[in-house]
């Protein structure tokens, strides 16, 4: 299990930080009379102000690439020691590279910014300026690529589902009721955006409407295709592990392997439409004889858009390639924002409480007064010894497969609540590789109990036998 998150991880993670190379240093370059996301006269583009701040800034991205993936590599390793604090350290790098990757740039962008204002840069004839292609506006929501796609997949995973649902089979219904959900929503979101991407490509880019109405077009197939490519391959992902798990009764660990390696190619089918869709973006724009300037700068110049004239609460994002933002003028943009961070704030906090106590497991068996009490990993079973109905000693666990609904699983231990198919609800406290397994079995309960302490679990059997 290791080998494989092993693996995964720095798959992921390299992964990651190549989309983020992508995202955020085409602003290094002078493209559309812009760097760092700021318009610079093509006539000042050479200064030594504004060389050495692309050239700084453009030096910071790189050694912090190079150190991300040095670290994201060597956190890796931390899984072949302790599954748990390997969790924990992930999400701190994750959480220090997110902010870091947007305030390299943003730091960046603000003294470009600040450069410009201090030498009057700004033309007022293309300030605050708006221009609207009638052609263009005409052609919103029309697409070659339909968004009503997305409602097959939908009906696909739905259909996937229904089985679970009409045999009642509780077994795997916690995990597949979550697969199910995370597919639906990933789809509903990639219809939403994709008709959203129909409604608002309608941008204005030169004075010639035929190449504004080209370049709109093209941008919209290239969206609608990562759209549907990344609701696809999703809906597949989802539907392998319905029918494997529907077919053969089980749900091993190689179904999430093949889940997760879906989902990863569904990104890169979501970014390469993506980027292709960029590249031939600027392949039609070089040819623009008539280009349109507009200096807005002023409502980017924190790194955030803030435009109050502006009723579009969700804009393209121009400090980010292909990427979209919010509109921080508008009151729901702050809602939204501040509900997103406290849920994932919310989920971190749990993740941690939960992930503390498997850092250093020590079990812990008690027997006083009747009452037997044992814990471990954060995990507590107490059993009334009266209430006991059968005692058994086992060389290993059971042949059934157990399902882990509330607790902690590695090559090291299974602990915590767990469901088996044929045994049904059942609490573990087992580590792998040892034996004797003691089995607890009373009229509401049933748990599987062993140690590494040589001796202790026979010694409990015999106490909980008289």
């Amino acid at each position: 299990m290791e080998i494989i998150m092993f693996i995964i991880f720095i798959v992921t993670n390299l992964f990651i930080i190549l989309c983020m190379q992508f995202a955020y240093t085409h602003a290094y370059k002078y493209e559309n009379g812009m760097y760092l996301n700021v318009h610079i006269p093509s006539s000042h583009k050479e200064d030594a102000e504004v060389t050495e701040i692309v050239t700084t800034g453009k030096r910071k991205m790189k050694h912090f690439q190079i150190a991300n993936v040095i670290i994201s590599i060597a956190i890796c390793f931390i899984v072949f020691i302790n599954i748990a604090v390997f969790v924990l350290v992930y999400i701190v790098w994750m959480f220090a590279y997110i902010f870091g990757i947007i305030h390299i740039p943003n730091n960046s962008h603000r003294k470009m910014y600040a450069l410009k204002k201090q030498n009057g840069w700004i033309i007022e004839a293309q300030r605050k300026k708006v221009y609207i292609d009638t052609r263009v506006s005409a052609e919103a929501g029309a697409t070659t690529v339909s968004y009503k796609w997305h409602a097959l997949f939908l009906i696909t995973e739905l259909a996937a589902y229904i089985p679970y649902f009409m045999l009642g089979d509780t077994h795997y219904n916690i995990l597949i009721i979550s697969l199910f959900l995370c597919s639906v929503l990933i789809s509903t979101l990639s219809l939403v955006f994709h008709a959203f991407i129909n409604k608002s490509e309608r941008h204005v880019y030169s004075m010639d409407s035929k190449l504004n109405l080209i370049v709109n077009n093209t941008m919209k197939r290239y969206k609608s295709i990562a759209m549907l490519l990344l609701s696809g391959l999703n809906a597949v992902a989802w539907i392998y592990v319905a029918l494997y798990t529907g077919i053969t009764g089980i749900l091993p660990a190689s179904s999430y392997y093949v889940y997760i390696f879906i989902q990863l190619i569904a990104v890169l089918g979501f970014i390469v439409p993506i980027y292709m869709g960029l590249n031939r973006k600027k392949e039609l724009l070089s040819a623009n004889t008539s280009p349109i300037d507009v200096d807005d700068d002023e409502y980017w110049k924190t790194g955030y858009y803030y435009n109050p004239d502006d009723k579009h609460i969700l804009i393209e994002n121009r400090m980010q390639s292909g990427n979209y933002t919010f509109n921080y003028a508008k009151k729901g943009a702050w809602i939204f924002t501040g509900i997103t961070c406290a849920i994932i704030a919310g989920c971190i906090i749990l993740v941690f409480v939960c992930m503390l106590p498997l850092i250093n497991i020590q079990e812990k068996i008690t027997l006083t007064n009747n009452n037997l009490t044992i814990s471990a990993g954060g995990y507590t079973s107490e059993i009334d010894v009266n209430d006991i109905t059968e005692l058994k000693l086992l060389d290993e666990l059971p042949d059934d497969s157990f399902l882990r609904t509330n607790g902690a699983s590695t090559d090291s231990y299974d602990i915590g609540r767990y469901e088996g198919r044929t045994l049904g609800k059942c609490s573990l406290y087992v580590f792998d590789g040892y034996s004797p397994i003691l089995m607890i079995k009373s009229d509401d309960t049933l748990v599987f109990v062993n140690s590494k302490e040589d001796g202790e679990i026979e010694k409990l059997y015999v106490e909980l036998s008289q």
